[in-house]
């Protein structure tokens, strides 16, 4: 008995644990794609926006990046435009959708492989750019770098619960034609 509790709790802190890494990542994710992000949800851009500009202005803060703090500005003019494009169009669009990439229009393709790709390469560039001045890269190089793990693994977990709602309503779907059959069966409708 003691053993199962010890390994419910070892799976609520693990559950809990990733879900503070999911949220983490999200805060960034949402901090990097305004700019490669269309039509989005009413809510993606609420809170999430809030928090990773939140962000930005928190890694500015620290490291004093001046091409940081111009990342934020340009994210806050996306942002205005993607608040005017949702108004727009929010009765066909789901409240929480995270937008359409800008890119393709295999929306996996693009937001597990391109996205993160086409970030990482601002990065690098930047990065090298901060090398030839002699700056130190800690502001925004780092900040595009770090997406090589957020992006991805924020896609990764997005799909797995897509993959479960579908399941659920697959197997809700099923259940139904079971419960309608014994009807027919039992009562003859």
């Amino acid at each position: 008995m003691q053993q199962q509790q010890q390994q419910l709790d070892y799976f609520d802190r693990m559950k809990r644990n990733t879900n503070i890494m999911y949220w983490v990542c999200y805060i960034h994710q949402r901090a990097l794609m305004m700019p490669f992000r269309k039509y989005n949800g009413v809510q993606a851009l609420g809170f999430p926006c809030f928090f990773g500009f939140a962000l930005i202005f928190l890694w500015w803060m620290f490291t004093g990046d001046s091409f940081l703090f111009l990342w934020g500005g340009f994210w806050l003019l996306c942002l205005v435009g993607r608040r005017i494009e949702t108004t727009r169009y929010k009765a066909y669009i789901p409240s929480r959708y995270e937008g359409d990439s800008v890119f393709l229009r295999n929306q996996k393709s693009a937001k597990l492989v391109l996205e993160p790709a086409i970030v990482v390469w601002l990065g690098v560039v930047a990065l090298k750019y901060y090398e030839m001045q002699g700056w130190r890269p800690n502001g925004l190089p780092y900040f595009l770098l770090v997406s090589v793990v957020t992006l991805p693994f924020v896609q990764i977990v997005n799909q797995m619960v897509w993959d479960k709602q579908l399941q659920a309503m697959s197997d809700a779907r099923i259940e139904n034609e079971v419960r309608n059959r014994e009807f027919r069966d039992r009562f003859g409708g």
